[in-house]
């Protein structure tokens, strides 16, 4: 069994945390998560992972809730690629809506 997990920083105040299992090249599990760092910590933002036994997205909000959305029938292969295709292409995006959240509550 294969296991990796390392930190992307995409500037010093944003970064990817990724971690998968493997077995024969054939992902068994994972979690990816942008997180990014405002008011002096590191807040989670999105995380992409297979808990619960299925891969799904985690939209996690300023207030401590968090939104769950099933990913498609993917294998975990297929669903890890968008992931990291998905956080690499949008952190931005994801890092200014979590902000304006932040400035309301």
């Amino acid at each position: 069994m294969g296991e990796a997990e390392f930190l992307t920083y995409l500037t010093p105040d944003d970064r990817i945390r990724h971690q998968h299992r493997s077995i024969k090249g054939r992902i068994t599990a994972f979690a990816i998560q942008y997180e990014a760092f405002i008011q002096d910590r590191w807040h989670p933002v999105i995380r992409y992972d297979t808990a619960h036994g299925f891969s799904h997205l985690d939209r996690m909000h300023p207030d401590g809730s968090v939104d769950k959305v099933a990913l498609p029938y993917w294998s975990y292969n297929e669903a890890l690629t968008y992931a990291q295709q998905d956080l690499s292409f949008n952190w931005e995006w994801y890092r200014q809506k979590y902000q304006k959240e932040l400035e309301v509550s």
